[in-house]
């Protein structure tokens, strides 16, 4: 398992949005090409028993899961921790890596990512899962795509969990996404240098609609984002749920970056 893989020399870190466009997709950097040091601060284990926000982003039966949980800060003096996992079927893994030309069984054995028994996804694996980080962490909520999504929220509900429908339109993903372009340029996140979780921010294809809203575009990404999406989800439900006071959307309005 991981605590905290560093950076080595220059590149992108979540490249979620900017205003650096390259083509038509765009990318957060700093001066440096670099967003600083994203290592947990004391360990993974630092984070047992605080409370968290989760987004699922649930693949068709053969291809990759992910759910990521947000640990919102608790002082000014912590950063927002994303803590991501991904599932691919075991059987279909091989292929993929031979097709795609992406490291999955590299990630498998490292430890970033894990398999499921079989061609396809076993959902059940991924609950159960689910089931045990409830144990270890205070999951408050869990944002989920509405598509696909129907027996895993019914199973989720019955286990104790609270689940909410998340729209992947412009009107709910423009926020977080913003609000992820600015936390990034802050240097106020941490992921524990997760490979799996950058890669995906890498291949973030953001779509802009004529009143400047934004989300990222599963479609025109030039690979997997799911990671990505699951990432905004459950900053969002971390940001409106943050002291259970008023959303900072309300508070300051929503970043515009030029």
């Amino acid at each position: 398992m991981y605590e905290c893989q560093g950076q080595s020399g220059g590149g992108k870190y979540f490249p979620a949005a900017s205003a650096e466009p390259v083509g038509e997709a765009v990318y957060t950097v700093d001066a440096d090409g670099e967003v600083g040091c994203l290592c947990f601060p004391g360990g993974r284990g630092e984070l047992l028993g605080r409370e968290c926000y989760g987004g699922l982003d649930l693949s068709s039966s053969i291809d990759i899961t992910a759910f990521v949980l947000v640990f919102p800060p608790r002082d000014d003096a912590e950063k927002y921790v994303f803590l991501p996992y991904f599932w691919i079927p075991e059987e279909n893994m091989a292929r993929r890596v031979r097709r795609d030309h992406v490291p999955y069984d590299v990630w498998e054995k490292q430890g970033f990512l894990e398999t499921t028994e079989g061609d396809v996804i076993h959902y059940g694996f991924i609950e159960s899962f689910i089931e045990d980080l409830g144990k270890r962490f205070h999951i408050k909520e869990i944002a989920f795509d509405r598509w696909g999504a129907v027996q895993m929220v019914q199973n989720l509900e019955g286990l104790g969990f609270t689940v909410v429908p998340f729209g992947q339109g412009f009107k709910d993903m423009s926020p977080p996404t913003k609000r992820l372009m600015e936390l990034v340029l802050e240097r106020n996140v941490a992921h524990g240098g997760h490979p799996v979780l950058r890669w995906m921010m890498d291949n973030i294809f953001v779509r802009t609609d004529p009143a400047g809203n934004i989300k990222p575009d599963k479609e025109k990404s030039t690979e997997k984002i799911d990671g990505a999406v699951a990432t905004i989800m459950g900053l969002d439900r971390a940001i409106r749920n943050e002291g259970n006071k008023s959303s900072i959307y309300d508070e300051r309005g929503i970043l515009i970056l030029e």
